[in-house]
């Protein structure tokens, strides 16, 4: 049995896949315990990541907070990107055996120098960072198994919306945030509105052909607004994943977002033209992809069917168990019996 210590068992931001598989994975001989008698521990990014610091301060202040720590321990970044910045700088300079998150880039990827090394903020800002990472230290920066819709069981249940959808277009989400949020002295909220906010913009341009709800609602109004809904967009936020991109396929929706072909994530929902279809991040061929879609919508409903089946499928917390039991059987020192 692999006996697993979190460092703080409520942060499902870090460990939702974890915390509501707990009872499951007593059955792949994993274990979660509170006690100190435990082979690893999982420290969860508070403890080592402190957004409202300076990015230089923020990594002294981790790696002096993990220094007391003894035995093996792993990092949990759960941020909604797949950027590591911040993280990266603790992991290799700490005594960490690896670095997990819900999302990450490939090796290329993130050699390439991006604001919050956030690749869709573009550059151009204080905070441009990208990573040189050899093949041994990126072979030690793993995905942890589940991904935002594990935050929330319910996202997994498939609902029946209208049969009659008289709304082409849900562009229902928050646009506009300005709350001054800061990422180690930059101000994030500016380049998340950014995006988003040009979605809405694009779609102003044939609001006079079609039938399209944008702007933020109440979650009750959002719920029938899908419902009623052919297309659902879903731009990316802090992060690339979102909560969003489960609720509009529950509902019937067919997902149009911002290509993800960048971002590695287990379980691999987002496949092109088979889940979702993926438009340009900066929203250039949003509504030419609307048009051809709108066009002749009934060409596209196997998309719908395949997301919907695809959701049951993969989210399930038997794979987040099958995928922690593989890890471990796989990493040295550890014994199967």
């Amino acid at each position: 049995m692999i006996k697993i210590k979190l460092s703080d068992s409520q942060n499902i931001k870090c460990f939702s896949g974890l915390i509501l598989s707990k009872d499951m994975l007593n059955d792949y001989s994993i274990q979660l315990t509170d006690s100190n008698d435990y082979d690893y521990e999982f420290l969860g990014s508070d403890e080592f990541l402190n957004l409202s610091l300076p990015l230089n301060e923020s990594i002294d202040w981790g790696l002096e907070n993990i220094s007391k720590k003894t035995g093996d321990y792993f990092l949990f970044h759960g941020g909604d990107s797949t950027s590591i910045l911040g993280a990266y700088e603790v992991f290799t300079q700490s005594n960490a055996k690896y670095l997990f998150k819900k999302q990450l880039l490939s090796k290329e990827d993130y050699e390439k120098k991006t604001t919050l090394n956030k690749w869709f903020f573009g550059n151009g800002s204080i905070l441009d960072r990208g990573y040189d990472i050899s093949d041994e230290t990126y072979s030690k920066i793993k995905l942890t198994g589940y991904n935002v819709a594990h935050n929330w069981p319910h996202l997994q249940q498939m609902h029946i919306g209208n049969d009659n959808r008289d709304i082409d277009v849900c562009a229902v989400y928050q646009g506009i945030l300005n709350n001054g949020n800061m990422d180690h002295e930059l101000r994030s909220d500016v380049l998340y509105t950014k995006h988003r906010k040009t979605a809405w913009d694009e779609l102003s341009k044939i609001e006079d052909k079609y039938n399209i709800v944008k702007g933020q609602s109440t979650p009750q109004q959002f719920v029938e607004v899908m419902k009623r809904s052919k297309v659902g967009l879903s731009p990316f936020g802090m992060g690339e994943l979102c909560y969003r991109d489960l609720e509009l396929i529950q509902w019937g929706c067919l997902l149009i977002k911002p290509d993800m072909s960048k971002v590695l994530t287990e379980p691999d929902f987002f496949k092109p033209m088979e889940t979702y279809i993926p438009v340009k991040p900066d929203w250039s061929d949003l509504n030419e992809t609307i048009e051809k879609v709108l066009g002749n919508f009934k060409d596209y409903s196997y998309i719908v069917d395949n997301a919907r089946k695809k959701v049951v499928e993969m989210y399930s917390y038997q794979n987040v168990c099958m995928y922690w039991y593989n890890f471990f059987s796989n990493l040295n020192g550890v014994k199967n019996a």
